[in-house]
């Protein structure tokens, strides 16, 4: 019988101070994850998840690696106990006797569902994101901006709201960025275009408009230096075929070959996130359960949204993790 669950990991927004800790003092997977981490990107990355402070982990150039580093010792530490981890692939799925049928990350969560499908080494997925995030807070910096959550209302009119603020000044103004769920879309964009929105949202038919803490404007062309930099990257680091497909945030379609994990991780950071799309794409394909596979469970949150009839799970703790490992076994099937 084939496996009916996916794996999703999070990205921005699902962090808290004290994440990963309680991992790493009972799994040594988990611990050894979070010290290559560090030795990788050079960042205090178990001070930055087990002790924080807050205002340092929210840091983009911080919070993307510390992201990365808990879901991947999260996951490392479910296989080791299934017992069908592989040591010379701390974090890959796709050898066990009941491995997902598919991946899926939002924004930088990508990059944990690259290394898990075997697509990127999990040394070079530190590479990857430890650059993503430091390229994504310089171009943040080079283009002051902002998002805004809209809430209630339908796509279009996400779409046309938009466009209508977006034509009014030169170059780019406003777009959406991600398509998070039925009733909630993210627009990002220049401060000043973003208030307009805000403004107006009600009259297209949102009932609020939320701006988001963070000082850049992700997946829109204000990121443009981001995808140069990590072209640059990307062109010199090995990249396989991933072994299990992973659902692209940008086309919510499955990548099967290494030259879309390429296009992918440079193309992600300046298009929306179509993770609505991709969940949608996962229930077609028979996929009934849902490990969110990191801290929090605002995917899990979404995906109630998505697909009601959908089962998430999450697993962030200790105590989550018998439920994901019986899957990987094969013990359970979702």
């Amino acid at each position: 019988m084939p496996a009916s669950y996916a794996l999703l990991f999070p990205g921005q927004a699902s962090q808290k101070v004290g994440m990963g800790r309680a991992l790493a003092a009972d799994s040594p997977s988990a611990a050894a994850v979070f010290a290559l981490a560090e030795e990788v990107t050079g960042l205090p990355i178990r001070r930055l998840c087990f002790e924080g402070p807050d205002r340092d982990l929210v840091r983009t150039e911080f919070l993307q690696p510390c992201l990365a580093a808990t879901s991947l010792a999260t996951l490392a530490a479910a296989l080791e106990e299934s017992g069908a981890q592989d040591p010379s692939a701390p974090v890959s799925v796709a050898s066990v006797p009941n491995p997902p049928r598919a991946l899926a990350g939002h924004s930088v969560g990508e990059i944990p569902a690259l290394a898990a499908a075997g697509a990127l080494e999990l040394r070079d997925a530190f590479k990857v994101v430890a650059e993503r995030a430091r390229a994504m807070a310089g171009a943040g910096e080079a283009n002051p901006g902002g998002m805004l959550a809209l809430i209630g209302g339908d796509l279009e009119g996400a779409y046309a709201l938009c466009e209508l603020v977006d034509a009014g000044g030169p170059g780019f103004r406003l777009g959406v960025a991600n398509l998070n769920a039925p009733g909630q879309t993210i627009v990002a964009g220049a401060p000043e275009a973003l208030k307009e929105a805000a403004d107006i949202a009600r009259e297209w038919g949102f009932r609020r408009a939320l701006e988001l803490p963070v000082s850049a404007a992700f997946h829109t062309p204000y990121m443009e230096p981001a995808r140069s930099r990590l072209a640059e990257l990307i062109k010199d680091l090995p990249v396989r075929d991933p072994r299990i497909p992973v659902v692209s945030n940008v086309s919510g379609d499955l990548i099967s070959d290494a030259a879309s994990v390429r296009e992918e991780i440079c193309a992600q950071v300046v298009a929306p996130v179509l993770w609505s799309r991709s969940v949608q794409l996962l229930s077609s394909e028979g996929i009934t359960s849902f490990f969110e596979v990191g801290p929090g469970n605002v995917l899990s949150g979404l995906l109630r949204r998505i697909i009601p009839s959908a089962r998430g799970i999450q697993v962030g703790e200790p105590e989550q993790l018998r439920a994901l490992a019986d899957s990987l076994n094969g013990t359970i099937h979702g």
